[in-house]
């Protein structure tokens, strides 16, 4: 054989495996539906977004772009009108049409049980109009500029086949998406195994199979993918992150996440349960009712050794919900002093001089050290009178439990993954309100109706410039009120290996269509 000839023949041998094996992902959590239109959750959403398209779509730093419908339009002060992409299929031969779209919304709502619903996406959307088979109208309640990023996260299915129940999506009768990659395989504790959508409008992904691997242990995560028993891993423990950049068989991928980790003070009215005094008797009241507690809570987190000693440098202290840069993001708030004595002061002058004895709730198997992070916290926390019992859960007991709002103190992380503010305003801090579709994932019994008011304001206000003086007002009296309390921003980190090439995302999503062989 020709010497030209032998090499372009290697070339094909070590290039078609690449092309054709399958990809194996080594997940933290693995997700507790493929409806992907249940349970609002990341590690939902981000196996949903292999298999399902939206509308939009957003690139790794959450900026908007085309998916699903080419352009999108407002018609007057009361209307958005979609075009769609033509020639789109789904994974089960039917065409993606505007009755689909209706179809997806239509179903939202109306899903029985869903702790977490997506119906925070559907706020202002009074009806769907089907205009022709590529045109899609959204009828609003009166101006909403939020429409397009909230689209940018409700996926569309197929209604060929009329209504289908959670537990058929994921036994996979249902699970017909118009993404990268379709359904082969899952079952809770199992590998979710997918298959390249050789058809997808988008491109053909580079892998013919991908399968993400649940290994919820950091230490045997990272242990497989040294062995090579998986290709790619995510939420990479801090403590790995030096053995693995200095092993040249691999790569790190990392960068700024959109996930703000804080407190959740519960505001019910009346006792919460297993609050007590230091002597065990409930308290009768809710001492997180009172700003002042609150404002303890605060004073009395040490962010920055939470960051330093915790996270080994790899976060940044927050002092608001959204990271700098996110639409919204008010800069004037300042930064929280550090002072155990005020915390002391400020709870002998709210009536607690001996302080008190609270439930505190944390995920253990969401984000990298998050355990670790409310370990570091009820200590801080312990060291002003506030003895915090942590209760640290899986991720699928810790938020149905959250769900029911009856924590008295919990913390966990936030992804406004619609780029800017008024997603974690609407949804966390607003007044829970079903007709309005607003505060759907209010768990802290938040409720103070002037903030209510100037979010409604801001959420009809077609003017950037006052919408986002506005949602700053609502953030800066959200943070001084202390009605959240943030500790600190995330960093986002992958490994694979070497020969792999990936864009760290804000979201924190793994999509397989976005882990390509290195050039």
């Amino acid at each position: 054989m020709h010497r030209t000839a032998r090499i372009a023949a290697l070339g094909l041998m070590l290039a078609a495996p690449l092309a054709a094996q399958t990809l194996t992902v080594g997940i933290q959590s693995e997700p507790t539906t493929l409806d992907p239109q249940f349970n609002l959750l990341g590690t939902n959403t981000a196996i949903a977004r292999n298999i399902y398209d939206t509308l939009i779509r957003r690139d790794p730093q959450l900026q908007l772009l085309p998916g699903l419908a080419l352009s999108w339009t407002p018609v007057g002060d009361n209307a958005w009108e979609f075009k769609l992409r033509p020639g789109v299929i789904f994974h089960d031969g039917a065409p993606f049409t505007a009755e689909d779209v209706k179809f997806s919304i239509a179903r939202v709502p109306n899903l029985p049980g869903n702790p977490n619903s997506y119906n925070t996406y559907l706020q202002g959307i009074k009806e769907v109009v089907v205009v022709d088979p590529l045109t899609v109208r959204f009828v609003t309640d009166g101006p909403n500029p939020l429409l397009p990023p909230n689209i940018s996260n409700l996926f569309m299915i197929s209604g060929a086949k009329g209504n289908r129940t959670t537990a058929e999506f994921n036994t996979g009768a249902a699970a017909s998406g118009t993404g990268p990659y379709r359904y082969v395989s899952w079952q809770p504790g199992s590998p979710v195994v997918l298959d390249r959508n050789d058809g997808y409008w988008g491109g053909v992904a580079s892998w013919q199979r991908v399968s993400f691997r649940p290994i919820a242990q950091d230490s045997v995560r990272i242990a497989a993918l040294l062995s090579g028993d998986v290709d790619f891993v995510n939420a990479v423990p801090i403590a790995s992150i030096p053995t693995i950049q200095r092993d040249r068989r691999f790569a790190v991928f990392g960068g700024p996440s959109s996930y703000v980790y804080m407190f959740y003070p519960n505001m019910k009215e009346g006792p919460l349960e297993g609050v007590t005094d230091p002597s065990g008797k409930p308290l009768t009241v809710n001492p997180f009712l009172d700003p002042k507690v609150r404002e303890a809570v605060s004073v009395a987190t040490n962010r920055q050794a939470i960051v330093d000693r915790v996270m080994d440098g790899h976060a940044a202290v927050a002092y608001q919900a959204v990271p700098e840069g996110f639409f919204g993001y008010a800069p004037d708030i300042k930064p929280v002093a550090y002072d155990v004595e005020r915390a002391r002061a400020l709870l002998r002058e709210a009536g607690y001089p001996n302080g008190f004895v609270t439930p505190f709730f944390c995920p253990n198997d969401r984000f990298v050290n998050d355990s670790k992070i409310c370990e570091a916290a009820a200590q801080m926390l312990g060291r002003i009178g506030i003895r915090a019992n942590l209760e640290a859960q899986p991720r699928a007991v810790f938020f149905p439990t959250r769900a029911k709002k009856q924590m008295a103190l919990n913390m966990a992380g936030w992804g406004s993954l619609t780029g800017e503010s008024s997603y974690f305003l609407t949804s966390v801090i607003h007044t829970a309100t079903r007709e309005l579709a607003l505060g759907a994932i209010n768990v802290s019994n938040i409720s103070v109706p002037a903030l209510d008011t100037l979010m409604q304001r801001a959420r009809t206000t077609l003017d950037n410039d006052a919408r986002r003086a506005m949602l700053q007002k609502v953030m800066e009296e959200t943070i001084a009120q202390n009605l959240v309390i943030p500790v600190l921003t995330f960093e986002a980190t992958w490994a694979g290996k070497a020969n792999l090439r990936y864009t760290p995302r804000a979201d924190e999503e793994t999509q397989a269509i976005e882990i390509t062989p290195a050039q």
